[in-house]
């Protein structure tokens, strides 16, 4: 029965496959971003075969919703393109783009700009500015947290480094003096050193609280807080086997009504000099950001229209059965057959209310 139920998942992301997501797809130098509209996530690539070109992946690339933006407001955590209190837009900005969120309580933008290297002009890397304000009439508490869905280290087995970590192969928090100046995510034995580097010091850097490398299930299990544990691999058996991921905490503090919070964070292709911000920390900018613009502008591929409310609703449909299914896999009691019934029920009519789009099978 629970072999039946692990396969309700796939069947749920081929209905969800039917379903027109919106996106934004903007280059700039070697570097490929994509913003996905309705589910508030981004993908990130970088031109590895100019004569071809051929982009790989620096996230995992097949569901970008396992990586994810996570804000805590006092003990409620809100995953941003998931919950329903949020509305969400996106739209494109002199230096790149921007997701926007609004709820009762704040509004959020997540902005995206493109950088380079020291000494390189062509864009290597995206710089993204986070800006938390609190419209509501009272102080709250908030934090935030990126979980990022790695990947190109995990056939070598060497899952992370940083500047002062030769290897992480097994669960590992660093935070404080340990704080590196950067991560890589690495493919080891590739002549151009590929790999995501994540910048967690420097000019223009918002420090994180703490950095963890775990299991990308465990992380993205934990709605909020994680503590890892040096016996642990990267390993979730039976479901989750040598998967990888990095999650970055900005822990909460008070924020004033009216008041307004900035996180910069830069990630991108690795190189051996990192990654900046700018010349000078980032200010607390006023919503909507903005960002320096880059050396050149960005070259926007394709930008489709606003996703309708009746696709984010089904998208939020495919979300909440995504969950269940996630959640009864994790529970050790037993699924009864009308349970099992009733998710392959709302999973079929899913793939008819897909037909209507065009593209259900």
């Amino acid at each position: 029965m629970r072999t039946r139920i692990r396969l309700l998942a796939p069947m749920l992301m081929i209905a969800l496959a039917a379903i027109p997501l919106q996106s934004l797809d903007l280059i700039d130098g070697r570097v490929k971003l994509t913003l996905h509209e309705g589910i508030g996530r981004f993908s990130l690539s970088y031109l590895t075969n100019v004569k071809e070109g051929k982009y790989t992946p620096l996230l995992v690339a097949q569901d970008p919703r396992t990586s994810a933006l996570s804000v805590v407001v006092g003990n409620k955590v809100y995953r941003m393109g998931e919950s329903s209190e949020f509305t969400e837009s996106l739209e494109k900005t002199e230096t790149g783009a921007r997701f926007a969120w609004k709820s009762s309580l704040l509004t959020i933008t997540e902005s995206f700009s493109f950088v380079a290297s020291p000494g390189s002009t062509l864009s290597s890397g995206v710089r993204i500015d986070l800006v938390i304000k609190n419209i509501s009439q009272q102080d709250l508490s908030i934090g935030a947290r990126y979980l990022f869905d790695t990947y190109l280290g995990e056939e070598s087995f060497i899952h992370f480094r940083t500047d002062s970590l030769p290897e992480a192969n097994h669960e590992t928090t660093l935070a404080g003096n340990a704080m590196p100046a950067y991560w890589v995510s690495p493919l080891t034995g590739d002549a151009g050193e590929l790999g995501l580097q994540s910048m967690t010091s420097g000019p223009g850097i918002t420090v994180p609280a703490r950095v963890v490398f775990a299991n990308w299930k465990r992380l993205s299990d934990a709605s909020w807080s994680y503590e890892s544990s040096s016996a642990r691999n990267f390993s979730l058996l039976p479901y989750s086997v040598n998967d990888s991921a990095v999650c970055q905490y900005y822990d909460p503090h008070t924020l004033a009504r009216g008041a307004e919070m900035t996180i910069t964070l830069v990630l991108g292709k690795y190189s051996r000099s990192g990654l900046a911000a700018s010349a000078e920390p980032a200010p607390a900018v006023t919503t909507p950001s903005k960002v320096e613009a880059p050396a050149q502008p960005p070259v926007v591929e394709k930008v489709a229209p606003n996703i309708s409310i009746e696709i984010r609703g089904e998208l939020e449909s495919v979300n909440k059965m995504l969950s269940d299914i996630e959640a009864k896999i994790g529970a050790a009691a037993a699924v009864t057959d009308s349970e099992l019934s009733a998710l392959e029920s709302a999973i079929s009519d899913l793939k008819d209310r897909a037909a209507k789009y065009g593209t259900g099978k």
